[in-house]
């Protein structure tokens, strides 16, 4: 990333390293057209990953209509994951009060 400093002069300031250089016009040639093909692809991949943390945007490999299934799917475990809970919750109330109140 450089910073234009002087656009009629073409100064430009790096400003990582404090350099400031003359600005270099490069033509693009068929290497730099590779890689930039590479790096098409591998944005949409990146922007693909970003939309799966989303429960609401469609996945980039998914089929039509699947938009809402990581929010029934995010209901089921959290309601599973509840129950679980609730009776570990509730067999070690049971086990303390059977210890309080059961005396033998």
């Amino acid at each position: 990333m450089k910073i234009r400093i002087a656009p009629e002069t073409e100064l430009v300031m790096d400003p990582l390293t404090s350099v400031i250089s003359k600005e270099k016009t490069i033509a693009p040639n068929r290497s730099m057209i590779a890689l930039i093909k590479k790096l098409d692809e591998t944005e949409r991949a990146v922007d693909g990953l970003m939309d799966s943390l989303s429960a609401d945007k469609p996945l980039q490999n998914s089929w039509r209509g699947r938009e809402k299934t990581a929010i029934g799917a995010g209901f089921a475990t959290n309601f599973f994951y509840g129950l679980i809970v609730g009776f570990i919750l509730s067999g070690a109330a049971l086990f303390l009060l059977s210890i309080l109140y059961g005396g033998a």
